[in-house]
C-alpha cells in the first residue's frame, strides 16, 4: 500500500518545477469533504456545502491572481488551460487563418497546440529565439506583429531556467494593437505575485500542484468570459464554457493551496532566495566546474531553481548517482519532456547553449520544504557524485 512520503524525503527532493508535494493543510482539507457527495448543481440542502467549495475556490484563486471571481474558469490544470486558450482564439480564424507570436521556448502544451493550427490549417507562426539569459525581447516582439495577428502567447516564467519575461511590456504591446494576449503563468503563480488584472493580459493559465495543491486541477483566468467560446458544451458549468460536474475533491486542494499562497507567498519568496543565494555562494566556493544556463539574478529569474552544467559529465548520470547513492532528486529537464523521447532541452537549444553543456545540464528547484541544510548537502553530494564520474572517465576531478 502507498504511504505519504516522509518529511525527511521532501528535503532531499529538488524537483519542485515539475510537482509541489501537497500541504498538509491542503491534504487536511481535501480528508475533511471527502464525504460530501452532493451534486452543487443540485437544488438540495445537501449541495449547498458543494456550492461553497466550488465559490471558495473561486474566490480564492481570484485573490491570488489579483482578478475577480467570475473571470476563473476551473480546468484539469495547465495544459488544458492553455489549450482551450489558443483554440478559443483562433478556431474562429479557420477560414482565414492569420498570424500568431509565441516564442521557442514554451511549454510543449503551447507550441503542439499552435503547431497543430499551423500544419492543420496554415496559420503563420513567428517563434521569437530568447537571447543567452532566456529573455524575450520586446522589441523583436513587436516588430514581428502582422496586420494579421491574432494571437500573442508567452509564457511568464520558464520551467527549465526560471527566466521571468518582460509580460507588462509585452501586454502593453498587444493592448496598443488590440492583439489577445495569452499568458502561460504556470510556472509562477505560487512562487513570484502576478497581477493579471494590472498586467491587463487578457488570459493566464494556472495550475495547482505547482503551489503545493493536487494534480489535476487549475484554472484559466479569462478577462473578458461572455467574448469566449465554450471547452465543453452540456450541462452549462462554468458560465457555460466548460461543462461538466465538478471535482469537488481537487477543488477543495486548490481552495486551500490558493489561500496558503495568498498569506505566505512573500514568506516563501524570501525563503527561497535565501536559498538560491546559498547555493550559488557554495557552487562558487567548490571546485566543480559549473556553467550556468540562464539568468540567476533573482530579479531576472524566479528565486527557486537554478539550471547548470558540470562541464565533462553527462546530465543523466549525475542525476541518476544522487538519487541513488544519496536520495536527492533533480531534473535533467522539464517533467513533460521527459514523457517523450528523450532529445536536446528545446528551452537551452533556443538560447544557443552549446551541445555539450546541454548534455549536461541538471535543473534544481526546490520550495517551502527545503531547509539551509539541505542545500549544503546537495552541493556536498554534487562534489561526491562529480567527483567519482571524472574518476570513472579517467579525468582529473579536483585539480
Amino acid at each position: 500500500m502507498f504511504q505519504q512520503p516522509s518529511g525527511q524525503l521532501y528535503r532531499k527532493y529538488f524537483d519542485y518545477n515539475a510537482t509541489t508535494p501537497m500541504s498538509e493543510e491542503t491534504v487536511s482539507v481535501i480528508q475533511s469533504i471527502l464525504p460530501l457527495f452532493a451534486n452543487p448543481s443540485s437544488n438540495t440542502l445537501l449541495a449547498k456545502n458543494s456550492k461553497h467549495i466550488i465559490a471558495t475556490a473561486r474566490q480564492n484563486m481570484a485573490d491570488l491572481l489579483s482578478v475577480q471571481p467570475e473571470q476563473i474558469f476551473f480546468t484539469s490544470g495547465g495544459s488544458e488551460s492553455n489549450n482551450w486558450a489558443i483554440k478559443s482564439i483562433l478556431l474562429p480564424h479557420i477560414k482565414q487563418p492569420g498570424h500568431v507570436i509565441t516564442t521557442a521556448i514554451e511549454h510543449p502544451s503551447v507550441l503542439a497546440t499552435i503547431g497543430y493550427f499551423q500544419k492543420q490549417y496554415g496559420f503563420s507562426v513567428t517563434y521569437l529565439a530568447p537571447d543567452h539569459t532566456g529573455s524575450i525581447c520586446p522589441k523583436q516582439l513587436e516588430a514581428a506583429i502582422c496586420p494579421d495577428t491574432q494571437l500573442i502567447s508567452i509564457m511568464s516564467a520558464n520551467n527549465e531556467t526560471g527566466r521571468l519575461q518582460p509580460i507588462e511590456s509585452i501586454a502593453h504591446i498587444a493592448r496598443k494593437r488590440n492583439i489577445p494576449f495569452h499568458v502561460d503563468a504556470v510556472q509562477q503563480v505560487g512562487k513570484k505575485p502576478i497581477n493579471c488584472h494590472l498586467i491587463d493580459m487578457d488570459f493566464a493559465s494556472v495550475s495547482a500542484h505547482k503551489f503545493y495543491g493536487p494534480k489535476g486541477i487549475g484554472c484559466l483566468y479569462i478577462k473578458e468570459p461572455k467574448h469566449f467560446s465554450p471547452l465543453i458544451h452540456g450541462g452549462g458549468q462554468e458560465q457555460g464554457l466548460r461543462s461538466g460536474t465538478e471535482n469537488l475533491i481537487a477543488l477543495s486542494g486548490l481552495a486551500a493551496a490558493a489561500k496558503q499562497a495568498c498569506a505566505h507567498l512573500t514568506d516563501w519568496h524570501e525563503q527561497a532566495l535565501q536559498h538560491k543565494t546559498l547555493l550559488l555562494d557554495l557552487l562558487e566556493q567548490s571546485w566543480l566546474p559549473v556553467t550556468f544556463n540562464g539568468a540567476t539574478d533573482p530579479q531576472l529569474a524566479l528565486t527557486n531553481c537554478i539550471n547548470l552544467a558540470i562541464e565533462g559529465l553527462r546530465g543523466e548520470a549525475l542525476a541518476l548517482r544522487l538519487e541513488l547513492n544519496h536520495g536527492i532528486q533533480v531534473s535533467i529537464g522539464s517533467a513533460c519532456s521527459n514523457n517523450k523521447q528523450k532529445q536536446l532541452s528545446h528551452v537551452l537549444s533556443a538560447m544557443q547553449v552549446p551541445e555539450h553543456i546541454i548534455q549536461s545540464a541538471i535543473r534544481i528547484s526546490f520550495g517551502q520544504f527545503t531547509q539551509e541544510e539541505d542545500i549544503r548537502a546537495l552541493v556536498s553530494a554534487l562534489e561526491i557524485e562529480a567527483d567519482a564520474l571524472f574518476n570513472i572517465g579517467g579525468q582529473v576531478a579536483n585539480g
